[in-house]
């Protein structure tokens, strides 16, 4: 048998070279690589963490507004009461730092035009101020609306939100990644592996919460229980999933 097998391999190797030495052309003569070496394994595994968050501050948004027969006497009207507004909040305890002048808007007002054809022309102006009190105190949020009222203001509006929640979002991927890393610890010990590197890691973010700062205004089906004393509504969930992928440690 085994004669029979270098019998054949001489006769192939010779047709091989014959067939080079016919045209003259170079042949290269394929010798099959050693197996590669096994891949190690992989293991996916996700830790979520949720965080119920409440609201810690409230931006009140102030609209105030004047009427002048020139741009430049709406402007000077409507600075006295943004000049009022800022005193009574000052009053209440409203840090400067906590108060912010938006926008300014002038817009003309036209006179009535019962024909429909006459050309418009132009009653008086108005000039608009927005301003933000932010206050972390909810109690003061009816004395900050009638300071408003007596200033003149116009229009009211308030938002709640949450002044930490970089630092909260922080605190909830640490617990995902603690929660990630605990159950592939948890699975490897009761399979009898043995983890490697970390190869892959991805995020999801879940709810509303996480991109932005301000409490929905009305609850909705992902609401959770009311917190007590709470204006901004119910608490709300800051919730992420960690996907971590180990390789396996290869075995001796």
């Amino acid at each position: 048998m085994l004669n029979r097998t270098l019998a054949s391999l001489t006769i192939a190797a010779s047709l091989i070279a014959a067939a080079g030495c016919n045209d003259g052309t170079p042949r290269l003569i394929a010798v099959p690589a050693p197996s590669e070496l096994a891949k190690p394994g992989t293991m996916t595994v996700t830790g979520s963490a949720t965080l119920e968050v409440s609201p810690d501050c409230a931006d009140l948004t102030l609209t105030i507004s004047a009427d002048g027969v020139q741009p430049g006497v709406a402007t000077r009207t409507l600075q006295g009461k943004q000049q009022q507004l800022v005193a009574a909040l000052a009053k209440l305890g409203v840090a400067d730092s906590d108060v912010k002048l938006s926008y300014l808007t002038m817009n003309p007002i036209y006179e009535p035009n019962p024909t429909g054809w006459a050309p418009l022309r132009v009653h008086t102006y108005r000039a608009e101020i927005t301003v933000t009190a932010t206050t972390h105190q909810f109690e003061k949020i009816g004395d900050i609306m009638d300071a408003g009222a007596n200033a003149g203001v116009t229009a009211m509006s308030t938002a709640f939100r949450r002044s930490d929640l970089p630092q909260l979002k922080k605190k909830v991927r640490d617990m995902a990644l603690a929660a990630a890393k605990d159950k592939a610890k948890q699975t490897a010990d009761a399979l009898g592996i043995k983890l490697g590197r970390v190869v892959t890691v991805g995020e999801a973010a879940n709810g509303s919460m996480w991109g932005n700062a301000y409490f929905p205004q009305v609850a909705n089906n992902e609401a959770r229980v009311t917190s007590p004393g709470a204006l901004g509504g119910t608490l709300q969930p800051l919730t992420l999933d960690i996907t971590v992928g180990y390789e396996l440690a290869t075995q001796i």
